[in-house]
């Protein structure tokens, strides 16, 4: 199932707004240190409220709570009255996880300040993370009677229906939030997510149409719309989408990534790749994105490629396990048991609930004859996951190479168990009793599938071609094609 992404709003500002974005950095950062300096020194400097507020922020914003509060204190020591320090203190205290204190404070400055709307939005958030959500939407309904910007009141709203997991209510007051501000990237967001969650996929494709229709370069509605049609796999006009998208916004990343997504379900590795590396021009490379650029390199086959983005996304992050396991999978493709084995490993150590790493890290000991630890690790993969299939086809098939022939055969009848109606796993019972003389039981197996599998033929020329040579098989799968 398509994973639904939310795209990156810092990568989505203009160009100029970038730079005034990094000159606003600079500032705030030498703000910082001239506060942590005056708290060092124990000294009195002089901060305005709008620079007390940033510092704050950019506390806030690092979940540095602790020195947020320090920041937010002083400026009620210097700035007494102001309500927004006083807001932002029951804000931290709300993100500290003291909903109780958090919530008498708030109410507190609600009798104080009851048209202040900042206060509301905070109490609905507050009483939502206490799960009483109807007092939430109280609070929210009230505010509405006399805010004149709705467009947050109504976003808030629609957040409580989906800590409700109503959906069609969030849709409701997500197109509210929307009627009053078309560009509004979180509501936009979150209403392609309700309408995926509840299939609601025509109504999304209509609603986003219908917002293109009335603002035809909205290009987060062009990149949504393109979602729903990724989400429904049909590929070409998602990537109709995307490519208006760019027309509009040449520098809207998330939409040359998004673009590599859908070549990439496609098969169109090779102009994946160029979408994606295309990405790298207009900001800086997500780590995810390296390896799904190693993803796309090992479904060409080109294992060396592959490794060098999977590895760059180790670089990027140490604890991605997936791409340790992209790693040793391209190593193992090549033979290279040993070193595939270190980074299966280092897979493992990052997630050990993955139950393709154990059942590679199990493939590449057997190679290696080191039978103890293939069998540990193939019986790791039937303890966690009995649902793997391949586990029922090549653990049989691992006993029966080292001569537990009982045992093969047993573990095979238990895979026919789980899965009855999979073909290869009765054809890898069958297989195993021909190759350990049992043929009255091959044949036996082999006439209950050839009357199970209308496929069966096309299963034995793809794994076991050498069962077409024995006529008795053959006179089975005839009669009963008759």
């Amino acid at each position: 199932m398509l994973r639904l992404r939310e795209p990156n709003r810092e990568r989505m500002m203009q160009d100029d707004d970038y730079e005034s974005h990094e000159d606003q950095e600079d500032n705030i950062n030498q703000s910082i240190l001239r506060f942590e300096e005056m708290l060092r020194n124990k000294k009195s400097y002089f901060f305005d409220a709008d620079t007390l507020l940033k510092i704050t922020d950019f506390y806030i914003d690092n979940y540095k709570f602790d020195k947020a509060l320090d920041v937010v204190k002083y400026a009620e020591n210097i700035n007494p009255g102001m309500e927004i320090f006083q807001i932002k203190e029951a804000y931290i205290t709300f993100l500290i996880g003291n909903n109780e204190e958090a919530l008498e404070m708030i109410n507190r400055l609600q009798d104080i300040y009851p048209l202040n709307e900042e206060i509301y939005l905070l109490k609905s958030s507050i009483l939502n993370s206490m799960q009483q959500y109807n007092a939430a939407l109280e609070v929210l309904n009230h505010l509405l009677t006399f805010t004149e910007f709705k467009e947050d009141t109504y976003y808030q709203m629609a957040v409580t229906y989906k800590y409700m997991l109503d959906m069609h209510g969030a849709i409701h007051y997500l197109k509210n939030c929307l009627a009053e501000n078309k560009k509004n990237l979180n509501a936009i967001h979150d209403i392609c997510e309700c309408f995926l969650n509840t299939n609601r996929t025509d109504e999304a494709l209509a609603y986003f149409q219908s917002m293109i229709d009335n603002d035809p370069y909205n290009t987060y509605c062009w990149y949504y719309k393109g979602y729903v049609y990724q989400y429904l796999s049909r590929f070409d006009e998602a990537l109709n989408c995307y490519s208006y998208c760019n027309i509009i916004d040449e520098d809207f990343v998330d939409a040359y990534i998004e673009t590599g997504h859908c070549l990439m379900m496609m098969g169109e590795y090779e102009k994946a790749i160029e979408s994606y590396k295309l990405s790298f021009e207009f900001g800086m490379p997500e780590t995810l994105i390296y390896e799904d650029i190693g993803k796309c390199y090992d479904y060409l086959e080109n294992y060396e490629e592959a490794r060098n983005y999977y590895k760059k996304a180790i670089k990027s992050n140490p604890e991605l396990h997936s791409a340790w396991y992209g790693v040793a999978s391209t190593l193992a493709d090549e033979g290279r048991w040993y070193e595939a084995i270190h980074y299966v490993k280092k897979a493992i150590e990052a997630d050990s609930t993955e139950s393709d790493y154990w059942f590679l890290l199990a493939d590449c000991e057997r190679e290696l004859g080191n039978i103890d630890l293939a069998d540990e690790a193939y019986r790791k993969v039937m303890e966690m996951d009995p649902d793997y299939v391949e586990i029922w086809e090549e653990y049989p098939e691992f006993l029966f190479e080292i001569n537990q022939f009982d045992a093969a055969l047993e573990y095979a009848k238990i895979g026919v168990k789980y899965f009855p109606n999979l073909p290869q796993i009765k054809l890898k019972l069958i297989s195993l009793h021909y190759r350990a003389g049992n043929l009255k039981e091959a044949y036996m197996y082999m006439e209950e599938a050839a009357h199970d599998f209308s496929d069966i033929m096309q299963f034995i020329q793809d794994s076991n071609p050498e069962l077409l040579e024995d006529v008795n098989i053959l006179k089975i799968l005839e009669q009963t094609n008759k």
